[in-house]
């Protein structure tokens, strides 16, 4: 064998967890008191020798301030790095503060290769990395040790989002175990800061042309941060933050790290023909890749102000594009590595699909956002709502597990955010479909608006509370203004399907015809929206057209009955009588 060849035979690979725990200080509590310091880092050292073994680890190396450890189980890991951090709380009890030892501790699922001497690779090196990441008493995981660690882990976690290393090439998602210390590394951010919403940067769309007021582009971009920025998934970037960007010369990478926005839609607009020509594109800015992109046409800016048409079809269109990306993120990667932002945004786009697989998927992903951030308001609010969807699917009344659930998540939403519309909106929703407290779901709706007039989610709850009661023109006004100012494109068919209930409680049969259609074309399982089509066709005297809508509503829930529309109905008692005769006169069992 040549003088300088490697035997690889002696080598063996190993996937361990390993663990990297150093002292805090180190330095300046052994120039403080020597010999104090070494006798308490050998009891330690003695410690982790007993202690290890019995949780299918052991103790690879001590480097005089830090040990490295590995481990075959990652909870048994967890629980060693737990009593590690114990042992030294334990000891500073009675000390003075500048005796205090402290440990910080990383661990990895660690892929690596070893000999009787050491052991190598990037992975063990990593560990190293992310130790750096923990403050004084504090243990940081990484995202592949926290997916080891299952669904729900005994101990609280904290997503401490991407983080970069030095000397490491990419960025590394990582978790801290429990509550930040007294002196964090990377503190704990308030909820709203850390966001469960999409960012977007709106960028200047390059203008070729004049128009009345000079730079259409500029103009755009500001309508539609406006716009956008009502949204209650999105969080838009300042265009006061964004304006020393050019779209033109910096890279979506570059975007990413000036501003943080995952997403960026930008475009060009130019005159022809007497028309505002526009090209809108919405780009991931992580991966560089376009997720949407669309031609408009509209009339030239004019006054400082874009035509509200086009803005009316952009802003849905950038929601769309963004629920269907988040959804593609959401169910390809595993769930520890996923932003909150795409876990929430998800959940609501798969929920709102109605089939079974899918809302069971969006319960994981809620579950696993509840169990990362345990008082985050809208994650709270959004799973009451998926709750809320399969009672209206299986017209259930409001006795039963779903409903129960419904009524617990949205109270959590309402005590952890009390002045968020959407979350008192869910809460009104429950009050009505897990409760049948009408009152209360008036009173919640009237204060979602009392703090944004204009929302949107509001408003359809609002209106549809309003058809049950019987108030059907004012029930018509607000489904005009919510789905004016709509823009959560899987929630679409809701709105088409209470625009339909209240055509229907005003008495206009023939109008709620086309609206429970347009809702059935753009979700075929929205049970309610089939009922409501079948009486108004039985009120148009179109009976052959609900009988068979009837007998299509039976193949997707054969248990249909008047008797279980009239338990589970929160309409007045006039309309439930008008809603049951049409169900019967269509064919549907009475009981």
């Amino acid at each position: 064998m040549p003088p300088f060849a490697v035997d690889t035979s002696r080598f063996t690979r190993a996937t361990k967890v390993i663990a990297v725990a150093d002292v805090v200080e180190s330095v300046r509590l052994m120039e403080q008191d020597e010999q104090e310091f070494i006798g308490r880092w050998h009891r330690f050292v003695n410690f982790v020798h007993e202690q290890v073994p019995q949780v299918s680890g052991r103790l690879h190396k001590s480097l005089g301030d830090g040990l490295m450890l590995e481990f075959s189980d990652p909870h048994g890991c967890i629980r060693a790095a737990l009593a590690m951090q114990a042992w030294f709380h334990e000891g500073n009890q009675g000390l003075p503060p500048e005796g205090h030892v402290h440990l910080r501790i990383g661990a990895h699922l660690a892929d690596f290769v070893a000999d009787k001497y050491d052991i190598y690779g990037t992975d063990v090196n990593l560990a190293a990395r992310i130790a750096t990441l923990a403050g004084p008493g504090e243990i940081v995981i990484s995202a592949a040790l926290r997916e080891r660690l299952g669904r729900k882990p005994a101990l609280p976690l904290e997503d401490l989002g991407t983080c970069h290393l030095k000397h490491v090439k990419r960025p590394v998602h990582a978790f801290r175990i429990g509550q930040a210390g007294g002196a964090p590394v990377i503190p704990s951010l308030p909820f709203e800061a850390r966001g469960l919403r999409a960012s977007v940067a709106v960028l200047p769309f390059a203008s070729h042309g004049a128009t009345a007021e000079g730079s259409g582009g500029e103009t755009l971009a500001d309508e539609l941060v406006v716009a956008l920025a009502k949204s209650d998934v999105l969080q838009v970037v300042s265009r006061m933050t964004t304006s020393p960007i050019d779209a033109a010369r910096d890279t979506l990478g570059s975007v990413l790290g000036q501003v943080g926005a995952a997403y960026v839609l930008t475009g060009r607009a130019h005159l022809h023909g007497g028309e505002l020509a526009l090209h809108a594109e919405l780009a991931d800015s992580r991966s560089g890749l376009v997720v949407w992109a669309e031609h408009f046409t509209a009339a030239p800016c004019v006054a400082g102000t874009i035509d509200p048409r086009l803005l009316a079809k952009i802003v849905p269109a950038v929601h769309a594009a963004i629920f269907q990306h988040e959804v593609e993120r959401g169910t390809q990667g595993p769930m520890p590595s996923l932003d909150g932002s795409t876990l929430l945004l998800a959940a609501i786009g798969l929920m709102h699909r109605l089939s079974p697989v899918d809302m069971e998927q969006a319960r994981l992903l809620l579950d696993h956002l509840t169990d990362r951030w345990r008082r985050q308001a809208h994650a709270h609010a959004w799973v009451a709502h998926l709750h809320l969807l399969r009672v209206q699917q299986a017209f259930a009344g409001v006795s039963g597990h779903d409903q129960a659930l419904a009524r617990a998540h949205a109270a959590a939403a309402v005590q952890y955010d009390p002045s968020s519309p959407v979350v008192l909106a869910m809460d009104g929703y429950a009050c009505v479909h897990g409760a049948r407290n009408l009152q209360g779901a008036e009173d919640r709706y009237a204060q979602a608006l009392s703090l944004r007039g204009d929302h949107s989610i509001a408003l359809l709850f609002q209106a549809e509370l309003l058809a049950l009661q019987g108030s059907a023109r004012a029930a018509r006004s607000a489904i005009g203004r919510a789905i004016q100012h709509r823009c959560m494109e899987p929630l679409r068919y809701l709105y088409d399907a209470v625009a339909a209930l209240t055509a229907w409680a005003d008495g206009d049969p023939e109008g709620a015809i086309p609206l429970a259609q347009q809702a059935l074309q753009r979700n075929p399982r929205y049970l309610p929206a089939w009922r409501t089509l079948v009486v108004s066709q039985v009120e148009a005297e179109r009976l052959g057209e609900a009988r068979a809508s009837q007998q299509r509503l039976m193949r997707r829930q054969p248990s249909c009955s008047v008797a279980s529309f009239l338990a589970g109905t929160a309409m007045s008692e006039e309309l439930a009588s008008r809603f049951a005769e049409g169900l019967l006169q269509a064919g549907t069992p009475p009981g």
